[in-house]
């Protein structure tokens, strides 16, 4: 085949026939490939990576179920119980006071209108709804 037979319009076989095609150098796809490492290397590309949303919900989950066994064990009376000066020490520093704030929060927490529950698992369903629809974009 010629390679004016793929050209059908007899106006682009006149103009294309007066074209004369130069010929690379030698060194060009180095020369172009050095050009394209240059900028790579003065223009390097850094990447922030976001926590995954499982792993946010691994940590946020943890964190509840560590909250919830404190506070349902009731584990500072358990160790304030135990009659050694050292354990009674680590509840008097430690324990009861994590107690304390954690009761204040559950407290606080009971008495928060219902708007802000709403508005939390709202934005919730919304950041769960954006994930799932990303994730299914990609796979289509």
């Amino acid at each position: 085949m010629q390679k004016e037979d793929i050209y059908k319009d007899e106006f682009i076989k006149k103009l294309l026939s007066d074209v004369e095609l130069e010929e690379p150098s030698t060194d060009f796809t180095k020369n172009v490939m050095d050009d394209v490492m240059q900028d790579w290397l003065t223009n390097s590309v850094s990447v922030k990576k976001k926590m995954p949303i499982k792993r946010l919900l691994i940590i946020i989950a943890i964190v509840l179920i560590a909250f919830i066994i404190l506070l349902g064990t009731d584990v500072h009376s358990i160790v304030a119980s135990w009659e050694h000066p050292l354990i009674k020490q680590v509840n008097a520093i430690l324990i009861q006071p994590i107690h304390d704030i954690l009761l204040g929060v559950v407290d606080r927490m009971v008495n928060l209108p219902a708007i802000v529950y709403i508005i939390m698992i709202a934005g919730l369903s919304l950041l769960v709804f954006d994930n799932l629809a990303k994730k299914m974009l990609h796979h289509s």
